[in-house]
């Protein structure tokens, strides 16, 4: 497509049929997209899921081109990272003691974090994302792998799994092979952030 072409955009009907069609795979790797970006945000995993709906349907254009999934997924890494702004920037107000002098004041407490706490809660939730991103990352070529070891990294049972998948006892006992091997060959001692 050259700069004078404008990409064809899915109509508000087209974006809801295709989310009442999304597969149960496609409904388990949102879910776990959701929890990903609400880790450490201000917004539950099913509201952030929702809200994604909410706006595709409303408010945002979802060009033709794009998988659906990959647009609602988007748009759930968007929702979040607005609401942790709203909660950056947001004022923490003290309560002030209606009776009293001075002396009354200094033993209110600040509920709040301090800054420098608030700070290194941010970047550890930034490190696990990351670290989850880049595990997740060496699986790019086998869609089902990455979906048992998001799994995994979500503690769901070896029976879920092969439900979610599709994959008999032997199949997913492979995967999880797989797994194992090409983690350890890519970190052979161990995740270094």
């Amino acid at each position: 497509m050259n700069s004078g072409q404008v990409a064809a955009t899915r109509t508000r009907d087209e974006i809801a049929a295709a989310i009442r069609s999304l597969t149960a795979v496609d409904l388990a790797r949102l879910k776990m997209v959701a929890r990903k970006y609400a880790f450490g945000r201000p917004i539950e995993p099913d509201d952030l899921l929702q809200e994604s709906y909410i706006r595709a349907l409303d408010s945002r254009a979802c060009p033709s081109h794009v998988d659906v999934v990959k647009f609602l997924a988007e748009a759930m890494r968007s929702i979040a990272h607005g609401e942790a702004e709203k909660v950056e920037h947001k004022v923490t107000l003290v309560p002030i003691a209606k009776t009293g002098g001075p002396e009354d004041a200094e033993s209110i407490k600040d509920e709040a974090d301090d800054a420098e706490t608030q700070m290194i809660a941010a970047q550890r939730a930034q490190r696990c994302i990351a670290t989850h991103a880049a595990v997740i990352a060496l699986f790019d070529d086998d869609p089902t792998a990455q979906l048992v070891l998001e799994g995994m990294m979500e503690e769901m049972t070896a029976e879920e799994m092969r439900e979610l998948t599709g994959l008999d006892k032997t199949g997913y006992d492979s995967k999880r092979k797989l797994i194992r091997r090409r983690i350890d060959k890519q970190y052979p001692e161990g995740w270094k952030p």
